[in-house]
């Protein structure tokens, strides 16, 4: 969530920047400004992808490990990642990929647009 977050505070920083560069017809600076909020989105993606993959190894430690003090203590109420995995919705996909990845593509494809855009037309 913390990651996200600053994702967010990114992108408004770039947003800011981008309006006042084009508001003060710095052409070149506002492009640069969108290729910036690009590579934060491309980094967002990068690093969320390491923790989640980081997440699922510590799940399966946690996993086993409650089942083995469910079991030593014969309290099935202990298991609980496998109850949360029973309850866990699966990912919401579109053309066989996670939304997630389709948002992060538009938005690096709409910021290199942009940034094209700002080069090309504006001036």
């Amino acid at each position: 969530m913390t990651l996200l977050q600053m994702l967010f505070g990114w992108l408004a920083i770039c947003g800011a920047a981008y309006g006042v560069s084009v508001q003060a017809d710095e052409f070149g600076l506002g492009g640069i400004v969108c290729l910036a909020a690009a590579a934060g989105v491309i980094g967002y993606d990068v690093d969320s992808a390491r923790l989640r993959a980081s997440a699922q190894l510590a799940a399966e430690a946690v996993a086993e490990l409650q089942g083995r003090l469910a079991d030593a203590l014969s309290m099935e109420t202990l298991r609980l990642h496998q109850r949360e995995a029973a309850h866990r919705a699966s990912p919401r996909l579109l053309l066989g990929h996670e939304l997630e990845r389709w948002m992060t593509a538009l938005s690096i494809i709409v910021s290199v647009a942009l940034a094209f855009y700002t080069w090309l037309v504006l001036p």
